[in-house]
């Protein structure tokens, strides 16, 4: 309602009556909470993938690690069915 009233007060298009500043007032409160929900959603994505690459690069190195263990007694030419 505050945001109307600024709005029916201030020289802008929207303050040729009361009504009109009511609407232009609810369609920017939706726009903001539209705009803060798709940020919420962005800072949880990014943390989400921020978490998976810590555990792929955790894994990669285990896997590296494994590798190294089972390939390293190997005799030249040896064929490990891979």
């Amino acid at each position: 309602m505050k945001r109307a009233w600024n709005i029916y007060k201030g020289n802008n298009p929207y303050s040729y009556s009361f009504s009109a500043a009511l609407r232009r007032a609810w369609e920017v409160e939706k726009a903001t909470l539209e705009y803060e929900a798709r940020e919420a959603r962005k800072t949880t994505i990014e943390a989400e993938n921020a978490a998976r690459s810590t555990r792929i690069g955790n894994a990669s190195v285990a896997w590296a690690v494994g590798a190294a263990a089972y390939y390293s007694n190997a005799r030249p030419g040896q064929y490990f069915g891979d």
